[in-house]
């Protein structure tokens, strides 16, 4: 490796972009950090506390530092996205569209203006090349393994990065940053969930966002699979399929939420064990190699990012443009927004949004 290569690392201030920019300098590169100021104007001073935390830790570094605000891109491609999704029935993913909208759509346009031949995050994955193809690997660290938020990252992208943490577990990495005197950094509590929540109940920001709309959409009904008006609840976007915790029901009989009629403000419920399903239709799905395409292939396949179970085996196949999923064993509660991630061992090779059911 050119000992000078540049390479450009987004810095979010917290420990693990903070380690990755030492990681990067033991390994030779040129760093460049760059944060992305996502907050609002309007927002407290505390809640742009990550952007001096960024720069202060690039002067310890002595590094390139540069902030560039996006704030008004964030809300239009991101946050409104997040909010429309609820306002559709659905249960988005906001950081898979902040990816191809924000993130590493800019990640690789500043590279180019600032002459960086790669690109780093703090992310808990591996990059893994064969046969001229990239592929996003897992992290040696299961519990922070973050490789499922990354499947729709195209080839021209994947060629430049680098992530350091991914040979990693965050122990270790907590304890390097100890040692090398950011303590406070391998203190700070960790940010867990999406972004611009903070860590607040996604329910109450979208009251937030939309103030009126509770009262516009209490009192909706809830109706069972036999057609039957069984109960009231708050109004539709508070609610995801397999949910059970807010029904106002007449009479309980184990139903859960197991469609969304948003136009009607009409959840439709049916017992627990109903949401087991062993096939699935994605009109909207991307992979990273092209043989997949072309024949039938057996995949692991996980439906959540930050679930504990395990990737389920199933077998995929493209009929007429769809992407046709039958799972070994059937899954439980599948949303609309959410994706749908394809693994071989430890390497993502491809995903999906989940359209409707």
């Amino acid at each position: 490796m050119n000992k000078r290569e540049r390479v450009l690392l987004g810095m979010s201030g917290g420990v693990d972009s903070s380690m990755c920019a030492w990681y990067l300098l033991q390994e030779g590169y040129e760093v460049v950090g760059i944060t992305f100021n996502t907050v609002s104007p309007l927002s407290s001073p505390d809640s742009t506390k990550f952007i001096d935390d960024a720069k202060k830790l690039a002067s310890q570094l002595q590094i390139e530092h540069h902030v560039i605000d996006v704030y008004n891109d964030f809300k239009s491609n991101v946050i409104d996205y997040f909010l429309d999704e609820y306002l559709l029935g659905r249960t988005p993913n906001p950081c898979i569209r902040c990816n191809e909208t924000i993130k590493w759509k800019l990640l690789v346009e500043e590279a180019e203006k600032l002459q960086c031949d790669k690109i780093a995050t703090g992310h808990y994955v591996r990059l893994h090349k064969d046969q001229d193809v990239f592929y996003i690997q897992k992290g040696i660290d299961p519990t922070k393994d973050q490789s499922y938020f990354l499947w729709n990252l195209p080839q021209a992208t994947l060629k430049r990065c680098v992530f350091p943490l991914g040979n990693f577990t965050k122990s270790q990495v907590k304890e390097k940053a100890k040692e090398l005197g950011f303590v406070s950094r391998s203190q700070k509590k960790e940010s867990m969930g999406v972004c611009f929540l903070q860590g607040t109940d996604y329910r109450d920001f979208i009251d937030e966002q939309i103030p009126d709309l509770r009262n516009k959409l209490s009192n909706g009904k809830i109706v069972n699979h036999k057609g039957e008006h069984i109960g009231s609840h708050e109004g539709f976007p508070y609610y995801t399929i397999g949910q059970k915790r807010g029904l106002q029901l007449n009479n309980n009989q184990g139903e859960c939420v197991a469609k969304i009629d948003a136009s009607n403000n009409v959840l439709i419920t049916a017992p627990k064990n109903s949401l087991f399903q062993d096939h699935l239709v994605l009109n909207e799905f991307f992979f990273n190699d092209d043989r997949f395409l072309n024949t039938k292939k057996y995949v692991d396949i996980r439906i959540r990012g930050l679930d504990a179970v395990p990737p389920t085996p199933g077998k995929i196949t493209i009929k007429n443009n769809d992407l046709h999923i039958y799972f070994d064993t059937p899954v439980w509660a599948i949303t609309p927004g959410q994706s749908i991630v394809f693994y071989e061992e430890d390497y993502v090779v491809g995903g999906g949004i989940v359209d409707e059911l």
